[in-house]
């Protein structure tokens, strides 16, 4: 539905607006993927064991109790389609001849949108197990104050399979439509069309989007909590500034000699600045990701992030783009941690690198005759990053790595490029 009202009559001030509703068919991923489980398609693997008796090791001799647990991957059994709601409101005026400005409200919402959920975890109330899994038993034949064993040692790995909510399966992974996004933009732009030789557009957007996911099918970091992912997503862009330019320079115009017009004129100039802030770190908005020991014993499923224990600060840097002094590791439930092992940092803690970058063509247009629409030449000359001002891309987001608050790319540096082009 839209609407479109011409104030005063006179053509120059317009007030749009508009709204629709659209809905997802089921992908056919998500069908697929569930077609992979027993009794479809059965994969049982093995590591480094006969093949005569797969309960001894073929590395060391040592007998391992084998077992084969399916991994399963279902969908939701009630599967709503997807649903995304758009809508804007805005005005626009001529504010001189071939000169218009334009201001509006844009968003939209979506609902019943898709997430991965893995729902074959340990009991969160099952502390001793989970700290099994995790390897983090202490060894009670090495426990200060002990001197042949100053200092303590754990129990290996327990099996997670053995004391999962769902028993008989290994990880299950259910997709499911449960997740929401919202977006909101207020856009200002300005358009000016061949004035003096001078076509022009400015265009500004604030705007702020959150989301549970922000991608197809993401997995959400904690099973038992949505809302752990709340927060500013992947495509959330606070602050964008795009300008783009045309300019045929006036010296030496077709009322020129034809000699002069031919060497001296037919130029013209043209750009694109795009000037915006960086999205939260962490690939599809996870955030800055832990990456210690474990700390969930959950069973392998899961993703987890830091603590955060003080304000970001930015210095900007390559070697440190953020101060990873803010934030610190999680605390295991059974050493006395909160949230069952899961640190506190939202997945928009950390804001990635923005980017100011200058596109330029200059073009020089060489008519071969005098006719208007006759044949012409366009030798061309233009460069991207014109300036070859670095500008940092990606930051390593991992807590154990050495590399953790690092710049680890950065965008193409300058590139320039003859060409030409023959109209006829």
């Amino acid at each position: 539905v839209g609407f479109a009202y011409n104030v005063g009559g006179d053509g120059k001030t317009v007030i749009r607006g508009g709204a629709g509703l659209f809905f997802e068919r089921v992908q056919g991923n998500d069908v697929y993927n569930a077609a992979l489980n027993p009794p479809f398609a059965y994969q049982p693997s093995a590591t480094n064991v006969y093949f005569s008796n797969p309960n001894t090791s073929a590395l060391t001799g040592a007998t391992t109790s084998q077992t084969f647990p399916s991994t399963m991957q279902v969908l939701q059994y009630k599967y709503r389609p997807p649903g995304t709601a758009m809508f804007s409101f805005g005005i626009q005026r001529q504010v001189a001849t071939s000169v218009v400005a334009v201001l509006q409200y844009v968003g939209s919402r979506g609902w019943d949108q898709s997430d991965d959920r893995a729902i074959n975890t340990l009991p969160l109330n099952d502390i001793t197990h989970r700290q099994g899994v995790a390897g983090r038993t202490p060894d009670p034949s090495c426990l200060p104050p002990n001197p042949s064993c100053p200092t303590p040692k754990f129990l290996p790995p327990v099996n997670a399979n053995l004391y999962r909510q769902f028993p008989g399966f290994s990880s299950i992974t259910i997709q499911e439509n449960q997740t929401n996004f919202a977006y909101n933009s207020l856009q200002a732009g300005v358009r000016m069309e061949n004035r003096h030789g001078l076509t022009i557009q400015l265009a500004y957007t604030w705007s702020h989007e959150i989301d549970n996911v922000s991608n197809d099918l993401n997995q959400l970091s904690n099973p038992f909590d949505p809302a752990y992912d709340r927060g500013s997503g992947a495509l959330d862009r606070r602050h964008i500034f795009n300008a783009n330019y045309v300019y045929a320079i006036p010296f030496f115009g077709s009322s020129s000699s034809r000699l002069l017009h031919g060497i001296l004129g037919g130029w013209e100039f043209s750009g694109v600045t795009v000037a915006q802030s960086g999205v939260p770190v962490g690939g599809n908005g996870v955030g800055l990701t832990y990456t210690g020991p474990d700390v969930l014993g959950l069973g392998g499923v899961g993703r987890n992030r830091v603590n955060q224990v003080a304000p970001v600060r930015y210095p900007h840097t390559v070697n440190a783009w953020f101060d990873k002094s803010s934030f610190a590791n999680p605390i295991a439930p059974w050493d006395g941690g909160p949230n069952n092992g899961f640190g506190n940092a939202r997945k928009d803690a950390v804001v990635g690198p923005g980017l100011l970058n200058f596109n330029m063509s200059l073009f020089k247009n060489i008519d071969l005759t005098t006719h208007e629409n006759g044949p012409r030449v366009q030798l061309r000359f233009e460069s991207f990053n014109t300036f070859n001002h670095t500008q940092f891309l990606g930051v390593n987001t991992s807590s154990a790595d050495p590399n953790f608050g690092k710049v680890t790319s950065t965008y193409d540096p300058r590139v320039l490029q003859l060409g030409a082009k023959f109209s006829f």
